[in-house]
Formats: C-alpha cells, structure tokens, sequence
C-alpha cells in the first residue's frame, strides 16, 4: 500500500494544481444538488455510497497534495541551508586566511573600535594599521568598516 501512495505521489509531483482541481471537483460532486422550482434533490440521495466514497477520493488526493507541497518545502529549506552552510564555510576560510596580527585587528573592528584605539591596543603606528586593514578588506573581499561588521558580526568570537 505505502508504494502505491508513493507511487502516486510521485506522479502527481509536477502536477499538484491538477490534484487540486481533482480533490476540489470530487468534493463539489460529492455534495452536488439539482432540482427543479418546486423540489431541491442530492445527487446521491439513492446511493450515499457513492459520495461517501468522492469524499474518500478527495481526501486522499488531499493527502497526496499535502506530501507533495511538505516535501516541496522541505526541498527548499535545504537548498537555503545548503547555501548558508556554503556562504559560512567561505566566511571560515577566508578569516583562515588572515594573519595573527590581521585577525586581531580584525576582531577589534568588529567590536566598533576606531583607527585611534587599535593603534593604542596594539601598539603600532597608522600606516601599519592601514596596512593591516588594507590586506584585511582585500582578503575578505570588502570595502568598508561597515560591510565587515555587518558580514562578521558572528563571528566575532573566532
């Protein structure tokens, strides 16, 4: 049974407004009425069976609809964590490819620190710092304080 619904679901997979259309149609003709001026009758007032059985139908292709557009959601929540991962995993690699003393300048910009207290934490001179800063923003592949600390701000800890 469990192959058969897979089946089933893969075939309607490309087509779920198809599923849609069928489940809405079965339930429509499920309760579908017609009458004249004087009298309103059920379709299947001489065979509730029947509609009992469209409901039926119409639930399963319901249920069909909602495996496909959960596995649809599921597709697409992985393809966004996959680039996230992806977009981490090149953030790592490049702070990898600072240098003891990049990184810690790095840090101290993150933390919002300006030119003239690194200087002082650091003891080293402005074109030094520069420098450093300079090498940082070609590495990381920006171009300011204010794109680095808001691409790094978590990672600050590193």
């Amino acid at each position: 049974m469990k192959t058969i619904y897979n089946k089933i679901v893969s075939l309607f997979y490309s087509r779920t407004k198809l599923l849609q259309g069928i489940a809405i149609f079965m339930i429509f003709l499920a309760i579908g009425f017609w009458g004249n001026k004087s009298k309103t009758h059920w379709f299947w007032s001489d065979y509730p069976f029947i509609a009992i059985l469209l409901v039926g139908i119409s639930i399963y292709a319901i249920s069909i609809w909602i495996k496909i557009e959960k596995n649809i959601i599921e597709n697409k929540i992985n393809e966004i964590k996959k680039k996230y991962d992806l977009e981490n995993n090149e953030k790592e690699l490049k702070l990898d490819m600072l240098s003891l003393r990049q990184h810690e300048v790095f840090q101290l910009i993150v933390m919002g620190k300006s030119n003239k207290e690194i200087m002082e934490e650091l003891f080293v001179e402005h074109s030094t710092l520069k420098t450093h800063i300079n090498k940082i923003y070609k590495i990381l592949e920006i171009k300011n304080r204010k794109e680095l600390r808001v691409k790094y701000k978590k990672t600050d800890q590193n």
